[in-house]
């Protein structure tokens, strides 16, 4: 793992490795700090692969216009069937909220694997069928 180690003194060294940086004098906890960055990068990485994986970019375009035409009307003249897309976007939006809360879990704990599926929430059926749909 390559980091950007930063000093308190404005010192910075790039591209370098743990046992480089320490034999530049910089602190244990520089070095955790950029190793917390590279992970933090990382598992963003991850969360977005997973993400666009269920709904690429064009599915989520066409997700919220749906839900922008949709919402433009009152809830009383909402279909049956645009009630059913607005609660799978809710899901959808809800599933994207928890895969952002697990970066940061993840981007603090470096004994957890961000690539295990384990570590990540599971699409809820509701979100994955609306994806599926756009």
């Amino acid at each position: 793992m390559l980091l950007h180690v930063y000093s308190a003194d404005g010192s910075s060294l790039r591209n370098t490795s743990r046992e480089d940086a320490l034999a530049a004098g910089f602190s244990e906890e520089e070095i955790t700090a950029g190793e917390t960055q590279v992970r933090q990068a990382e598992a963003s990485q991850e969360c977005r692969r997973r993400i666009y994986s269920i709904a690429p970019a064009e599915t989520q375009m066409n997700m919220a216009a749906a839900s922008a035409i949709i919402s433009s009307k009152t809830s009383s003249s909402r279909t049956d069937e645009e009630k059913a897309i607005l609660a799978g976007l809710e899901a959808a939006i809800g599933w994207v909220s928890a895969m952002r809360a697990a970066v940061k879990t993840l981007s603090g704990d470096p004994s957890k694997d961000f690539k295990a599926d384990e570590h990540w929430p599971d699409v809820p059926a509701a979100a994955a069928a609306i994806a599926g749909q756009f």
